[in-house]
């Protein structure tokens, strides 16, 4: 589980960064479970660092799980999602609900 604290830019371009280089190692699928509990918004950087991220050519490859409790992220996060690129995201309230999801849609 990756825990969001803080979306300053630096923490942003840290992310961005470490996500491109971990997709290039992915072989296999992957589950990420983001827990964005404690953020009450996001900045457009990572809205746009996102989308960047789901168009890398390993994204098919990512079965990813946002959880979020805030109305704002939740729609932000959306607006990344809505870009048609790869991968497979879904935001969730429930961690129970968002694990339990990530363990089903990733194949063996």
């Amino acid at each position: 589980m990756v825990i969001a604290e803080d979306v300053s830019d630096e923490t942003v371009q840290h992310w961005y960064e470490y996500s491109m280089a971990d997709m290039l190692m992915y072989t296999e699928p992957t589950r990420i479970l983001y827990d964005m509990r404690q953020l009450n918004t996001i900045s457009m950087n990572a809205v746009h660092k996102a989308i960047k991220l789901r168009r890398h050519p390993n994204i098919h490859l990512a079965y990813v799980a946002v959880l979020t409790t805030s109305i704002t992220v939740k729609a932000l996060v959306n607006v990344a999602l809505s870009v048609n690129a790869g991968g497979r995201f879904a935001t969730f309230t429930d961690e129970e609900a968002a694990v339990k999801w990530l363990f089903t849609q990733v194949p063996e």
